[in-house]
Formats: C-alpha cells, sequence, structure tokens
C-alpha cells in the first residue's frame, strides 16, 4: 500500500482536479488559462517543500523569519520529454537579526538533506540557488548570494 496518494480527475479539454487524502483540491489546467499546468505545479512543489524546511530550520535555531518569499525557474529539454535541465531557486527572507550564514545553511540542509521534492527529481538537473535578506517591511532588491550546495 503507498504511504501517499492523490486522485486526480479530469475536468474536459486539458483541465484536472487534484484531491489529497484530506479532500484538499488543486485546479491543474495544461492550457494554463483555468489553472497552473502540472510542470508549473512541480515548480511551486519544490518550492513550497524547501519553504516549509526553510522556516522549520530558522525557527529552531531561534530565528524566525517574517516573509519568505521563493522565486523558481526552470529550463527543460527540448524536444519531447520536456523534462526540466536547469533550476533556480531565489529566496527572499525578511526579518530581524537574519545571518546570510544560517540563511545558507538552512537552504542547503533543505535542498540537501530533507526535501523530499528535490530528491525526487531527476539526479543530472543542474541546480542553483541564491538568496537576498531583507529588513522588515523593506521592497526586495540586491544581487542574490549564491550558495553553494554540498555534496
Amino acid at each position: 500500500m503507498s504511504d501517499l496518494t492523490v486522485k486526480v480527475s479530469w475536468n474536459g479539454d486539458l483541465k484536472f482536479t487534484g484531491l489529497n487524502s484530506a479532500g484538499h483540491e488543486t485546479v491543474l489546467d495544461g492550457n494554463k488559462k483555468a489553472g497552473a499546468s502540472p510542470v508549473e505545479i512541480l515548480l511551486e512543489a519544490v518550492g513550497a517543500c524547501s519553504a516549509v524546511d526553510i522556516v522549520t530550520i530558522l525557527e529552531k535555531q531561534r530565528t524566525p523569519l517574517e516573509k519568505l518569499e521563493i522565486s523558481v525557474g526552470g529550463d527543460r529539454h527540448n524536444p519531447e520529454p520536456r523534462y526540466f535541465t536547469d533550476i533556480e531557486m531565489n529566496f527572499d527572507v525578511w526579518g530581524e537579526g537574519l545571518k546570510p550564514e544560517k540563511v545558507a545553511k538552512a537552504i542547503d540542509l533543505s535542498i540537501v538533506k530533507y526535501c523530499s521534492v528535490y530528491q525526487s527529481l531527476r539526479k543530472d538537473i543542474k541546480f542553483k540557488t541564491g538568496f537576498r535578506i531583507h529588513a522588515p517591511g523593506a521592497a526586495p532588491s540586491g544581487d542574490y548570494q549564491i550558495v553553494e550546495l554540498s555534496a
């Protein structure tokens, strides 16, 4: 028996509804009109999975965030199958007293050790991450600091 299951129902055209075991629905649309495409959902999933880890890790370090935003982009193989060849994740973090080394360590731990979505992707994806730290209430700005991921 599977330890995690979802149900996907076709709604006509290229529209689908995903339903998880808690009853939460996700709208998917291969045409990107009524919802995100399955590939966009995959990028959202890797970003959200990492976000959960980072929030948890920084809270355990008594370095709570005020705000976190993650931009995730990917390049895909052409022709079919259109799997990801490169993924870039950029983290914008807000909070008092955030230290770059702690943020970088949290990102590294998330991706290399804890993020089950990332660990489920192809091993040949080139993965790049960066972050910027902002004061509470400040607009995001500046260059991203690159995070060198450990093995």
